[in-house]
Formats: C-alpha cells, sequence, structure tokens
C-alpha cells in the first residue's frame, strides 16, 4: 500500500469510542475482521442510512404501544398488580432473549437476524392490541419483546459495522434516530387516542407502515455473515468468558439504575400522568413523548460536550441532571412540571449507557464486544426489574409512592458512577477518572 502523505485521522483500534477501525480495501470495500467485504464508500453511506431509519422504526414502534398502556389497562380492566404481570412477559423477554440473540448474530449476521426480527416484531404488535385477556396480554408481550430484542442486538451490531467502516463514532446518532421515532411515535399515539381510534386500528397500521419501510432499508444494509470458522471460535471464546468479572459488574450495575430508570419512565409515566396528576388520555400520553424529547436532545449534544468535559465528570454530570428530572416529575399536581421533569430525567439518562460502554470496551480493547455484551445483559436486567416493582409498589401503596423508585435510583447511580470514577483505564483524554 502507498504510503500516506498525512497520518491517519481516524481513531485506532484502542479507541473506546469506536473499537477497532475497519479501513477500506484498494478496491474501496470496506472489510469486517471475521466477515467478508461489505461494499464501497457510497454503500457504507447508504448502510448508515438505512441503519438510521431502522432505529428510528424501532423508536417508533416502540413509543406506539408505550403511549397506549392505559387504554389497554382500561380496555381490559386490569388492576395496576395485573398490569405489572402483563409487563412481566415483556421484561422477561427483554432480558431472556439476547441469550439468544448473540449467538444467532455471530453464526448468521447482524443483517440477517434483523430482518427475521423485524418480521417477528411487526407481527406480534397486533397482537397485543387483540388480547382479550390478561394470559393472552403476557404471552403477546413476550412475543413482542422477542422481536424488540433480536431489532436491538441486531441493528446495533449493524450500527458497529458502520461505525468501523467510517473510523469515527456515529453510533450515538443511531440513538438519536431511536429517540426521535420514539418522540414521533408517542406523538401519534396521542392524536390516536384523542380522535378515539381503536388500538387494533393503531397498531395494525403502524405494523404495515414499519414493514414496509423496513423492506425498503434493509436493502442497504451490510452484509456481515461470518465464515463458520469464525462463528465457532466467537462462541468459544464467549464460552469461555461467560462469567462477569468486577470489571463488568460495576458498570454494568451504572447501565442497570440508567435502563431501570427509563423502563419506568416507558412504562408508568403514561399511567402517572392520568391516574396521579389527573390529566386526560391524550394528555397522558404526551408523557412519553417528554421523555422522548430530553433523549434526543441529550443524544444529539452528548459528544461534543463529552469532549469538553471528560467522561468522569459528563457521568457525574448526567447522573444529577437525571436525579433532578425524577424529582420534578414527583411534584404533586403540577402537569406542566411533571412534563418538564420528564424532559430533563431523558437529558440526564441519554447518554449514560452509551458512554459505559465505551469505558466497558476501553477496559480490553481486544474483547470490547464481549465486554460490552455482559454490561448490557446486566443492564437490561433493570427493564426486567423496574416495571414490576413500580407496579407492586403501586398495588400497595399507591402510584405516587411507587414512581419514588425514580429520584432513589438516579441517586444509587451517581454512587456508582462515583466508584466507576475511580477504576482504572487506559490514560485517555476524555476517559473516566479525568
Amino acid at each position: 500500500m502507498p504510503a500516506r502523505r498525512h497520518p491517519d485521522p481516524r481513531p485506532t483500534a484502542a479507541d473506546p469510542a469506536v473499537g477497532a477501525a475497519v479501513p477500506a480495501d484498494s478496491s474501496g470495500a470496506v472489510r469486517v475482521p471475521g466477515g467478508r467485504a461489505t461494499g464501497d464508500r457510497r454503500g457504507l453511506r447508504r448502510a448508515r442510512l438505512s441503519t438510521a431509519a431502522i432505529f428510528f422504526l424501532v423508536g417508533f414502534a416502540f413509543a406506539t404501544w408505550a403511549a397506549r398502556v392505559p387504554v389497554i389497562r382500561d380496555d381490559l380492566a386490569l388492576s395496576n398488580g395485573q398490569l405489572a404481570i402483563a409487563l412481566v412477559g415483556f421484561n422477561s423477554g427483554v432480558v431472556l432473549a439476547p441469550l439468544v440473540v448473540g449467538g444467532l448474530v455471530v453464526r448468521l449476521g447482524s443483517r440477517t437476524v434483523l430482518i427475521a426480527s423485524m418480521l417477528w416484531y411487526v407481527a406480534a404488535l397486533p397482537l397485543v392490541a387483540l388480547a382479550p385477556a390478561l394470559p393472552a396480554l403476557v404471552a403477546a408481550m413476550l412475543l413482542l419483546a422477542v422481536g424488540n430484542c433480536g431489532l436491538d442486538v441486531a441493528m446495533n451490531a449493524q450500527g458497529s459495522l458502520v461505525e468501523r467502516g467510517y473510523g469515527r463514532p456515529v453510533l450515538t446518532s443511531f440513538h438519536a434516530a431511536f429517540s426521535v421515532g420514539a418522540l414521533a411515535g408517542g406523538a401519534v399515539g396521542a392524536v390516536t387516542i384523542s380522535a378515539r381510534i381503536g388500538t387494533p386500528a393503531h397498531f395494525t397500521a403502524v405494523a404495515g407502515m414499519t414493514a414496509s419501510v423496513a423492506a425498503v432499508a434493509v436493502h442497504g444494509l451490510l452484509r456481515d455473515a461470518p465464515s463458520p470458522s469464525t462463528a465457532r471460535r466467537g462462541a468459544a471464546d464467549g464460552a469461555r468468558r461467560s462469567f462477569p468479572t468486577s470489571a463488568i459488574v460495576l458498570p454494568g450495575a451504572v447501565c442497570f439504575c440508567a435502563m431501570m430508570g427509563e423502563g419506568v419512565m416507558n412504562n408508568w409515566s403514561a399511567l402517572y400522568l392520568r391516574d396521579v396528576v389527573g390529566s386526560d388520555g391524550a394528555a397522558a400520553a404526551i408523557g412519553i413523548t417528554a421523555f422522548a424529547i430530553g433523549m434526543t436532545a441529550g443524544r444529539l449534544t452528548a459528544d461534543g460536550v463529552h469532549r469538553r468535559v471528560g467522561t468522569g465528570r459528563f457521568l457525574v454530570g448526567c447522573g444529577v441532571i437525571a436525579a433532578i428530572g425524577a424529582v420534578l416529575v414527583l411534584v404533586p399536581g403540577a402537569y406542566a412540571t411533571c412534563l418538564v421533569g420528564a424532559v430533563v430525567l431523558g437529558l440526564g439518562l441519554a447518554a449514560v449507557v452509551p458512554v459505559v460502554f465505551g469505558h466497558s470496551a476501553a477496559r480490553d480493547p481486544a474483547r470490547s464486544g464481549s465486554a460490552i455484551a455482559k454490561v448490557t445483559a446486566i443492564g437490561y436486567t433493570g427493564f426486567f426489574v423496574g416495571p414490576p416493582v413500580v407496579g407492586g409498589l403501586a398495588q400497595v401503596f399507591g402510584l405516587r409512592a411507587g414512581m419514588v423508585v425514580l429520584p432513589l435510583l438516579m441517586l444509587l447511580m451517581i454512587v456508582l458512577i462515583a466508584r466507576l470514577r475511580r477504576t482504572a483505564i487506559p490514560p485517555r483524554a476524555g476517559v473516566v477518572g479525568h
């Protein structure tokens, strides 16, 4: 290869934000370790747009059912405790499915798993609206969760491939697309509730739209199916290193708090605004939209702030902002203040998980993917634990008391972040401890 006239400005393999950069070969094709050529630079740009579209669609569909939670509860005449049981169906799928989906991505490639998961997801979404009773709702939520998790793992793996091809951070922009999708989905949900459009019609229309757009978007995704020998080596390495170490548990605990807070807001904010604050159904659905606004703003602005203040200060700041938002959400009887709190809470939580992923990757760059997967598994447990805990507390003490979990979680997250700042990692500008 001819000598470069200037140094390559792209991040190196040790960069915790990116991982191993994947340069183009002499033909312009981008090659992924363990896989085959992914295409030329134009194909890489197309893959970035396609991946962003998938993230948007998943966010839109997720907010669609989240905005309808109060309506579904009332249609089936469920108590808060019974609704918590239904949410166990969703969250158990979110926690357990990665154990299978991760192996499928290794063996089949992220594009193949993403397509299969999207088909599963759009088929399961209308089933949630058609469930006639609690047992059917639990089963439908479990099916929806499996599809959601498959999409989550596969689209992040696809986003990582695109990021490696670019050789610079772009993954946060995909998460911003998810937040924009959630914002749009929540707003459409509020409109359909106000217009008295039935839940089955709403969910079926969203499923059809999602399938149609995704059918176009998947043609631009990178083809990353590894060779059989690569898949066997990846599976063997995962088996040997499956037990989480202390270097994984602490960042995983931070993600647990952040994801538990996000899960509580996604599942209970609409009911809280309606039943405790006293807003009507359409106004209550705006709660998830307000939270999505905060998440979107945080993800769009996080990279610049992170570079200026360093990871340690950045994470502490995120924790403090999230705690302030959680307190504002609980202000008695003030709808506007609760919405402001939802925005502030989303702003604080937006970048915690991606930045902690970077910290975990920096501890062992050679196995950054394995580390991130383990941290993710711990963090997803927060989605499983949070909503049922709030539902159980709401059943016994009332929903306002149940939502007190939020500020307590944020305080715990700040304590864990302070401990994480003292964790030794490679000395780079902007990493934890600086």
